[in-house]
């Protein structure tokens, strides 16, 4: 007959004995796999290998007894019942002599990096939680699209009214600046426009110095010219080298210069006294003419008017009067008649400019 049926209080007693090292097995792999959270930066980890290898080893020296167990049963036993009973007391104090339970590993360190990453987690909560509402998103802006134009207006019209201010800047000290060079050419003009006059009325006076002493004036003319804007009047500049007529010069050669015309006249028979008698033969043979002022169309009276009229210095009344004479009177006084004339246009050409001279 086989054996009595030991299987059980054999299969019974190794599970007892297993279950402890399977426990201990599990804690490593327990505190293995339980999710931690993943810090943002490396943590130094304390090696778990070590408490895994001693639950392993323990699990298969377990295994290993309850094989070898199974085995002794299932093999043919040359012994009988006690050589099988003698076994299975050896197999049990090999079991009994196994450390109950593998040591437990050190979790301080373990424990000790849980708990500096779970504050680490708390304090980036922390910051997290006081990010702005847009920053949960990192997809989202940061601020909305209506935010943005509003600065982005905000900001070009601040851009602009600066820049609108720098050009009113700019222009008003462009104004500025060509009001004062303006100014500057105002009075740099006026300065010279005075010395140029004060030049000129220094050359004018020398001038009608010159025309009342009848010298000759070529030099002064010249710094005339130099002063003046427009040209020398002419009628200077024809007496400049011999100078101008004086009244006295005139007045000394108007009695030759008359007697010539009033006997041309009487020989042409142009302008002749009206009466007969014997005073107009006297006169007509004598070439008598009259030294006073008298009425009349005759030469004589004529002559007799300018003469006067030149004593007086009215020279452009004497003239006058003598451009009233008949063409033979008038052509035979013609020298005198062109120095009157030259001196009368130098006393206007110098009246003129002293006039446009004060106008300045």
């Amino acid at each position: 007959m086989p054996p009595p049926s030991i299987p059980a209080p054999q299969t019974e007693r190794p599970a007892t004995q297993v279950d402890a090292p399977v426990a201990v097995a599990e804690q490593p792999r327990q505190a293995e796999t339980a999710p931690t959270p993943q810090p943002q930066h490396t943590e130094k980890r304390r090696p778990i290998f070590l408490p895994m290898a001693m639950g392993g080893l323990v699990a298969g020296l377990i295994g290993y007894g309850i094989a070898w167990t199974q085995a002794g049963m299932v093999a043919p036993v040359v012994g009988g019942d006690d050589s099988v009973q003698v076994q299975i007391d050896a197999l049990r104090d090999d079991i009994a002599a196994l450390p109950a339970a593998a040591p437990a590993p050190d979790m301080t360190g373990l424990e000790q990096t849980v708990t500096d990453l779970q504050a680490e987690l708390t304090a980036l909560q922390d910051q997290f939680a006081a990010l702005p509402t847009g920053a949960a998103d990192p997809a989202a802006p940061m601020v909305d699209e209506a935010a943005q134009d509003a600065a982005v207006q905000a900001l070009s019209q601040q851009i602009a009214d600066q820049t609108a201010a720098l050009q009113a800047q700019r222009d008003e000290l462009q104004s500025q600046l060509e009001a004062i060079r303006a100014e500057a050419e105002t009075i740099q003009a006026n300065a010279i426009a005075g010395a140029r006059t004060e030049t000129a009325r220094a050359a004018l006076a020398r001038i009608q110095g010159a025309v009342e002493s009848g010298a000759p004036m070529a030099a002064v003319l010249g710094d005339l010219g130099e002063a003046l804007d427009g040209p020398v009047p002419d009628a200077l500049s024809a007496v400049a080298e011999e100078g101008v007529p004086t009244m006295e010069t005139l007045r000394e050669t108007y009695p030759e210069a008359a007697r010539a015309a009033l006997q041309a006249a009487r020989q042409s028979g142009e302008g002749t006294e009206t009466d007969g008698g014997l005073g107009g033969f006297l006169r007509s043979q004598l070439n008598v003419r009259s030294t006073a002022p008298r009425e009349g169309t005759s030469a004589d009276a004529i002559l007799s008017r300018a003469e006067a009229a030149l004593q007086s210095g009215r020279l452009n009344d004497a003239l006058a009067e003598v451009q009233t004479l008949p063409e033979t009177p008038r052509a035979a006084m013609t020298d005198w008649i062109t120095l009157a004339e030259q001196r009368a246009a130098a006393i206007d050409a110098v009246e003129q400019l002293d006039t446009n001279l004060t106008a300045n």
